[in-house]
């Protein structure tokens, strides 16, 4: 599996970014970076759509594991944040020498600043109960809405999901959740499933600043959070399969 941290140091005004300052975004994204290099032993792709430096920051990382991008995008702010993290998936596709590397890998997809505490465990378990085709993101109850904070695919899925992206206008209330979902329910040759593992965040929002603090569940919380996973699972192949 590659881990794909996506970054925007410098939102620039983007609308609806409640945490804006380049400097305290940085040490966000640089701690995050670093705990994926200590906690996990995936390949890193890192990359930032605001044309910003991050080179000083990230100085130390080990050498050949992580591979670091930026370019001059985020262009259209009022199409949101959402359009930029779409830029940020396409353009590393385009550029990454490690997913041309490993081209058949997962790919998981995690929003830069963020730390998933027991990816690990996700990547385990999943691996074992699931084809390496399946795509993994957590949606709400009633199939709605999905968390765009970590979604698991391999390219193809990727690719496939990006031209949706090109409708997302958060000032229109198409957001990249709306492209993501649709996206899953359209297309039939996608295998997608919930996590069966819920995924343990930490760190800030940056769209509105609330903390996560990546807290362990109890036993009984995560056993009856696999069993809504089966049920959120059946109910999806029977609508839209």
């Amino acid at each position: 599996m590659v881990l794909l941290l996506t970054a925007c140091v410098n939102p620039d005004g983007m609308a609806l970014t409640a945490l804006g300052d380049p400097c305290e975004r940085m040490a966000q994204y640089a701690a995050a970076v670093k705990y994926y290099m200590c906690a996990t032993s995936f390949p890193i792709v890192f990359v930032d759509n605001s044309g910003s430096d991050i080179s000083g920051a990230l100085a130390g990382c080990e050498a050949g594991r992580l591979e670091c991008l930026s370019f001059d995008g985020n262009r259209d702010k009022q199409r949101g944040k959402g359009y930029g993290e779409a830029e940020i998936i396409r353009y590393a596709l385009d550029h990454s020498v490690t997913l041309r590397r490993l081209p058949s890998a997962r790919i998981a997809k995690i929003t830069g600043r963020l730390q998933i505490v027991n990816l690990n465990t996700i990547y385990r378990v999943h691996k074992w109960l699931f084809p390496s085709e399946t795509v993994f993101c957590a949606i709400n109850s009633d199939l709605s809405f999905p968390d765009s904070r970590l979604i698991i695919g391999n390219s193809r899925f990727f690719k496939t999901f990006l031209p949706a992206t090109d409708a997302i206008d958060d000032s229109a209330g198409y957001y990249f959740e709306h492209a993501l979902i649709d996206t899953l329910r359209r297309d039939k040759s996608i295998a997608y499933s919930p996590f069966f593992v819920m995924p343990r965040v930490q760190g800030m929002s940056g769209s509105t600043g609330q903390v996560y603090d990546g807290a362990r569940p109890t036993a009984g919380f995560m056993f009856s959070y696999a069993r809504y996973a089966l049920m959120q699972l059946r109910q999806f192949r029977k609508l839209y399969r």
